[in-house]
């Protein structure tokens, strides 16, 4: 990638986190106007859809296909919206040739932990009375919505019911103990998180509950069962350990993860599609997965 792809980017966080925190509802504000600044994909509509009483936009290039990937948004659980991230989505719909489902999942601080765990597990249960079967659909997510989608995964799982086809997983956010070693060892390389607001962020988000209660924190969780996971991750992360334990307990517990370190890149570096080339090449890579976790079995011989 030209360093010039991703320069700006790395100035822009960095000058905003060196500046004071505003109210969440300024904050909430920014995201959504910075969001509705990317170009949108004219040829992928948008329709509103109800998940289980959980509002959600669905977008869709082309005919059905009747298949659906569930994204679950980033913004630390306080910002961001399925209207904000209909650029991305209808990225996600072209690439991947799929319905992509954003909800509008519980946002803190108004709505403390559970609730963004519960809208995302009841949207994950609704996509079959949408005429979704499980063999047909995924689940993703970017950084807090990967934490959501991985502990509504493990829910269903825990509750016996069948689990969607395939899990991606984009900067996951999995352990609100932050007991990472990337989180120092990386924190001088990572222009969008810095540590020393993460403890507020949790507090945020749990309320009164336990940052180690496996829902909030789905490391913690039970890792056995999964589907095929693709865990895409920036080098340059403080993050980092999150994605790579996750990695590794997957392994242990028999599954075979697809773990993708990308060089140089920064959180949720997907979302910068548009002006960096590795945000467009990770989004294909993801497209590539789940085409084979959806891929119909070969037929034996006789």
């Amino acid at each position: 990638m030209p360093p010039e792809q991703l320069a700006p980017i790395r100035a822009g966080l960095l000058a905003r986190r060196a500046a004071p925190t505003p109210p969440v509802e300024v904050r909430r504000a920014g995201f959504e106007a910075q969001m509705a600044a990317l170009p949108v994909d004219p040829e992928v509509s948008v329709e509103p859809l109800d998940l289980g009483g959980v509002p959600a936009l669905r977008s869709r290039h082309g005919e059905a296909s009747g298949r659906a990937l569930l994204w679950l948004h980033g913004g630390a659980f306080v910002l961001g919206s399925a209207a904000s991230y209909r650029p991305f989505a209808a990225r996600l719909a072209r690439a991947c040739g799929c319905d992509v489902i954003v909800p509008d999942y519980a946002l803190a601080p108004e709505h403390t932990f559970p609730a963004a765990h519960d809208d995302a597990l009841a949207g994950l249960d609704a996509l079959e009375g949408h005429g979704y079967a499980m063999a047909d659909s995924a689940i993703g997510g970017d950084s807090c919505g990967a934490n959501l989608a991985l502990a509504a995964v493990q829910a269903r799982i825990a509750l016996g019911a069948a689990a969607p086809a395939a899990l991606w997983l984009i900067s996951p956010f999995l352990d609100l103990t932050h007991s990472g070693a990337s989180i120092a060892e990386r924190a001088a390389r990572d222009p969008f998180i810095d540590p020393a607001g993460m403890p507020e962020t949790a507090r945020t988000y749990l309320g009164e509950a336990d940052p180690a209660d496996p829902r909030a924190s789905p490391l913690f969780g039970s890792l056995a069962g999964l589907p095929p996971a693709l865990i895409q991750i920036g080098s340059d992360e403080v993050l980092f350990d999150d994605a790579a334990r996750l990695r590794d307990g997957i392994a242990a517990a028999g599954g075979r993860p697809v773990f993708q370190e990308w060089a140089g890149m920064i959180h949720v570096w997907p979302l910068f599609a548009h002006v960096v080339d590795e945000g467009d090449w990770a989004i294909r890579q993801g497209a590539a997965f789940l085409g084979g976790a959806w891929a119909p079995p070969v037929a034996s011989d006789g």
